[in-house]
């Protein structure tokens, strides 16, 4: 049975890229980026482990670790479907144990292009020179150990995070640590940086610690074993055998308590709050008239701050992920520039896909014969109404921070027009390529692409309107050029999204199609 899974998942997959041309473009340069970036991933580890120097196997080290981090956080971090994954609610409808859907479900995460590209990076060993057999039928051994641990964490994360987002309080604590996740991967390597320039010792022990984390077990087998130490490298690869029954049985745990409805949700005190009135529409909504614009916009606050946990999740990490981008670029390009760049990125989770949240409710709202335009406005100011406040305090806390706080009221109008960029792509992207964030239907694959195409069109133009910018800076002073681009990214995003709104109404099948499961 879990063969017949894993063929399942393959078929699935396939005949999903099968449907458009795109699909098929999409499938065959996924699978060759995988194989390229593994293999040279692998000559990379190759070459550091032919080095006579302790660098090199750290750099190694801290590769493994860097991949295993990548598969663990992808699942909790990523706005995007980025495979075709067999629904495990859809599989509980079928007499198969908790070992079948499991291992099914392993055996078919092992033939994608990510699980190829790990195996063949994490195998590099065998390439380097001066071992012996053994060494590189180890460096095997491991590399094919690593690969099946990352597949499995990165299930077992995906499984107990969707469990965790069953329940209200589960949901606030997966959102703080995805967060949190987020936010250390920017930090850890700074703190870790002076550490790889220390003194020498410092750097052994360090070595060391990261040899016996599950990632650096694996990759440490092989050097272990060419030293001689023989018990080291089978007590290494112990802990990464460890690894992955312990993601295993986490898996299998958390399928059990879905299928089986023991949620923090199904067993929560039936105790309530005492009664009061819920209005439908927020206060700061209050003020606008009322109608399917409205509606829309209340619709989908609700969504982030009340309703939908993986939207609230996207609320946090957009910010994180915005102060990332700027603060990495702020010192090179200065702050106008930088938070440019961050507010690009800040928005790209919620304005690419504003009907996300809607699932099935697309049905409903194409059946009552709303303007579908109306709907995109609302959706599209409700998002504004957190995307420009958190856009100043990026601004004015990044001058701050950075020493540049004269920059500030320049920066504030850069910020705003590449808001307003992200805005007129958002609208053609919400009308073009809808899906439903929970559970897509069609190719998940291609659907990423299209979002991927426009996120990268967003940042496009931000970067053509940044060097244009620079272009005019010559004639003109720098306000005034930045308040003429402000202008036309408003008349962009105002012209883009009546066009988006007038293509919805004349096709409103396709949006309902994107919603519907076939």
């Amino acid at each position: 049975m879990a063969l017949v899974l894993a063929r399942l998942r393959l078929a699935i997959q396939i005949g999903g890229a099968r449907a458009s041309a795109l699909g098929i473009a999409t499938f065959a340069l996924g699978w060759a980026l995988g194989i390229l970036a593994g293999l040279c991933g692998g000559a990379l580890v190759a070459a550091l482990d032919s080095g006579v120097e302790a660098f090199g196997d750290l750099l190694v080290l801290l590769l493994f670790v860097a991949l295993f981090v990548g598969w663990v956080v992808l699942p909790i971090t990523t706005p995007l479907p980025i495979a075709n994954i067999i629904d495990p609610t859809v599989l509980e409808q079928y007499p198969l144990s908790r070992t079948q859907q499991v291992s099914g479900l392993l055996l078919g995460g092992l033939f994608s292009p990510m699980a190829a590209a790990t195996f063949l990076t994490a195998i590099g060993g065998v390439a380097q020179i001066h071992v012996d057999l053994p060494s590189r039928l180890a460096a095997v051994a491991a590399g094919l150990l690593f690969t099946v641990m990352c597949v499995a964490t990165s299930y077992a994360v995906r499984a107990l995070f969707a469990e965790a987002l069953s329940a209200r309080r589960g949901r606030d604590v997966a959102v703080i640590l995805s967060s949190l996740v987020v936010v250390s991967i920017y930090v850890l390597p700074h703190v870790f940086a002076p550490i790889l320039g220390a003194a020498e010792d410092a750097g052994a022990i360090f070595l060391t610690v990261l040899t016996w984390t599950p990632p650096g077990a694996a990759a440490a087998v092989g050097y272990v074993l060419d030293t001689g130490d023989l018990p080291g490298a089978l007590a290494r690869f112990g802990v990464v055998i460890v690894t992955i029954a312990l993601a295993l049985v986490l898996w299998g745990v958390a399928l059990r308590r879905h299928v089986k409805g023991h949620t923090a949700r199904a067993v929560a005190s039936p105790r309530r709050r005492s009664a009061r009135v819920l209005s439908l529409v927020p206060p700061v909504l209050r003020p606008f008239s009322a109608g399917a614009a409205l509606g829309a916009a209340s619709q989908q606050l609700r969504y982030y701050f009340f309703r939908a946990p993986r939207a609230a999740q996207f609320l946090i990490v957009g910010p994180a992920v915005g102060v990332m981008f700027a603060a990495a670029q702020v010192h090179t390009t200065g702050l106008p520039f930088a938070v440019a760049i961050g507010t690009v990125a800040m928005g790209s989770g919620v304005l690419l896909n504003l009907f996300a949240w809607d699932g099935r409710g697309v049905e409903l709202t194409v059946q009552t014969g709303a303007s579908l335009a109306s709907v995109l406005r609302g959706k599209m100011l409700a998002v504004s109404l957190f995307l420009v406040p958190a856009a100043a305090a990026l601004t004015i806390g990044l001058g701050i921070a950075s020493g540049t706080a004269d920059q500030v009221p320049t920066a504030l109008i850069s910020a705003l027009a590449a808001l307003a960029l992200s805005f007129a792509v958002g609208a053609v992207s919400s009308s073009r390529n809808p899906y439903d964030q929970e559970t897509p239907q069609g190719d998940r694959s291609t659907l990423a692409v299209r979002a991927l195409g426009a996120s990268g069109a967003a940042i496009g133009l931000v970067l053509l309107a940044g060097w244009l910018s620079s272009l005019a800076q010559a004639f003109l002073p720098v306000q005034a050029v930045l308040v003429a681009a402000l202008v036309v990214a408003v008349v962009a995003a105002v012209v883009s999204t009546r066009l988006s709104g007038r293509y919805l109404d004349r096709h409103p099948d396709r949006l309902l199609a994107a919603f519907t499961p076939r």
